[in-house]
Formats: structure tokens, sequence, C-alpha cells
């Protein structure tokens, strides 16, 4: 499955949801919550989360384990993930067993899952994204954070400036180049430049077309879908690409000014159902929608990702928190039940009897019981 899978989805989720707004998504912090969602479901809520993910149910939930853990092999990423249950509520062993030690912990109150997301993005995001309630029975969240430095930080001008030792991308190699693996063109109609850090690169995609055009292409040349061009003759143009000879003391080189930026994004993932899969997880079920967590029918109450992505002379930054929070899938059940009714509106006598013995150990009377049940903080009722 590699990467391929997250990337598409994430490609999809970009064309659904980006308009002319600055905006930013982490697939890979939602991918994996949906598919463990959808090993644990049933029915339709089941086949919607494989579809959504494009994993088979069966493999599904540990395929979005694996996911996040593939992260956390790189030393500038870092994933974890987090699932809150009622106390009271029963979830089954097994699946608690699927998942990372220590994942699962009482679901308490909002502070300790803004401190959960404030520890796991390195202060970047301090807000869990989704508010617990007293209907709140269930919470499974992700949270991710990468951060690196440029090999080569650049110019301190009013524009970000730099040239020369940067990294390129042809096929499935990286290319420690000077100058023409670092710019592409791709399908000769988005300019690319891969700026290098540590162990993450960014990508940096413009088209005459707008932003939706650059990102389509740059998912494509990353599942080796699109013509990449990186051998470049004097004159040769593309957008905000110029190719042309000049005087340096440097020899060939590649000179980009770009702004520094910071985008952050709150997304309502229920915005989105059917492109997530969600719409049979909102609907109330008495059945349940997600037995393989809990015998209690869980439904989706809220769903929602607060994501940021800073990039700046020095480096590249970015975290996200993504999570889930379910309430009861079912209203109470009633049936029809023979009800005895009494209602002590008179005087009244009482013992208290040692039911071991039979031995009466007080009694007495209420010869004035209050009336019209204005009672006393003493008085009680209930069925029998």
């Amino acid at each position: 499955m590699g990467s391929s899978l997250v990337n598409a989805f994430t490609a999809r989720w970009c064309a659904e949801s980006f308009r002319e707004k600055n905006a930013v998504v982490s697939g890979v912090g939602l991918w994996p919550l949906l598919a463990i969602l959808a090993g644990a479901a049933q029915g339709d809520a089941r086949a919607e989360l494989a579809a959504a993910v494009g994993v088979s149910a069966d493999a599904a939930s540990q395929a979005g384990v694996d996911a996040l853990r593939s992260l956390d092999l790189s030393f500038e990423a870092h994933t974890a993930l987090g699932a809150w249950v009622r106390s009271g509520i029963p979830l089954n062993t097994e699946w608690v067993d699927s998942l990372p030690a220590g994942t699962v912990e009482e679901l308490t109150d909002q502070a300790a899952l803004d401190a959960w997301a404030a520890k796991h993005t390195a202060g970047l995001i301090k807000a869990f994204p989704v508010q617990v309630t007293e209907q709140t029975l269930f919470v499974i969240a992700s949270a991710l954070v990468a951060k690196t430095r440029w090999v080569k930080p650049f110019g301190r001008t009013a524009t970000l400036s730099g040239s020369g030792d940067w990294a390129g991308h042809q096929g499935a190699g990286l290319h420690r180049t000077t100058y023409d693996k670092s710019v592409a063109l791709l399908d000769d109609t988005v300019t690319r430049v891969i700026v290098r850090g540590g162990l993450l690169d960014v990508h940096l995609l413009v088209s005459d077309d707008g932003p939706q055009r650059a990102l389509a292409a740059g998912f494509a040349a990353l599942a080796d879908a699109a013509d990449v061009r990186t051998d470049f003759t004097v004159d040769t143009t593309g957008p905000c690409l110029r190719v042309a000879r000049g005087k340096t003391t440097r020899g060939d080189a590649v000179n980009l000014t770009v702004p520094a930026f910071e985008v952050a994004s709150l997304h309502d993932l229920t915005e989105h159902k059917e492109l997530f899969g969600l719409t049979a997880l909102t609907r109330p079920d008495p059945r349940g929608h997600l037995p393989g967590i809990s015998p209690v029918p869980l439904m989706l109450d809220q769903a929602k990702q607060d994501v940021i992505a800073r990039f700046d002379a020095e480096g590249f930054e970015a975290a996200a928190v993504t999570a889930l929070a379910m309430t009861p899938g079912s209203v109470p059940y009633y049936e029809w039940a023979t009800i005895v009714s009494v209602e002590l509106d008179r005087p009244f006598g009482f013992l208290a009897v040692d039911r071991k013995t039979g031995l009466v150990i007080v009694a007495g009377q209420v010869a004035e019981p209050p009336r019209e049940w204005e009672r006393t903080d003493a008085s009680a009722s209930r069925w029998a």
C-alpha cells in the first residue's frame, strides 16, 4: 500500500474543499482514523469507510495504525494516536489490544484533551478541535508534528531567496544537485521547486491555471503519473519560471524568491461526509455502527481537524490534530409494560425489619403526610 492511498485521499480532499482562500489539510492525520473505524464498523458505515480509505475493511484497522507508525520512522516527524472512553462504557478487549499500548484512557474533561493536543504538536496546536459534552461517550484522535530546517537557509531579505545546493526529484530517486533537478516542469504546465530540509522536502507548485491545477500535478508526479521535465535549455519558460544566461561567480544556480507564509485551517469534516465515508456513521442506529469498538451503540457527533503550516527563511513546520467524537447511537427504546404506581397521600405507618431475623428495628407512622406532594427534602418517589 505505502503512501499512495493516503496521498490519493489527500488529493481528493484538496480537490473537494479548496476554494479561493488560504487552506491546508492533513490527509495523513484523518486517513488512519477512518481506517481504524472501518475495521470496527458494520453495515453501511463499514462499507462507506472502507471505500473512503480504499482498503478492505478487514485490513483497514491495521493499515491505519501502520500509516501513523511509518511517519514515526522519521526523526523530523512525530505522531500520536489517542482514544478516550466515558467511565462505564465497555470496550472490546480485542480492539484495544490492536492499538499501541497506552492509547486508550478514560474520558475526563476538555482540559485533558487540550493538554494532549499541545503535547503532541510541540505547542503548535493548543486546543483540542472537538468539544466534549455530557453526551460524549467516546473520542478518537490523531496528532502529528513535523519540523525541518533547510539544508541551506534562505538569505535574510524581504522576499526569501537562495541558490545552489537543493534537492531534486526524478522518478523514485532523490538527487543532490546544484541546478537541474530541484526545479521541474510537470506536464509542461506546472512549475515545481523542491526545497530540501534535513529529512523533509517541501514542494512548491505554481500553475497559470491556479493552485488546484498545480496541486493536482504535484500529486500526479508523486504517483509517477505526470511528465516531469528537468532538462531546460536557455529561454525555457513556464509559470514563474525563466531560464537565461547571466554572469555569476558560482556557476549554474537556482534562484528562488518566495514569501514566508503561515496557513492555518479548522475543518468540520462532517461538511464532506460523503468524501470521508461518514454519512451512515452520523445516523442513529440502535444496533450500533461500531460493534468492533463497543457493544454500546455509538454514532458520530463531531469530526474536526485543526492544522497549521509555516514556511520561513530557516525551515518548515506543520502540525495537525484530527478528532472524532461519538455520542449514544440510539434513543432509549420503549416498549409496553405493566406499571404499578403507589402514591402515599394520606396517613401511613412504617416498619424497619431486619431481613435475616424478621425483627422490627423501628416502627412508626406518618400521621400528616405533605399535602399535594409538597414534600420535605426527605421525600422519595420510586417505580415499583
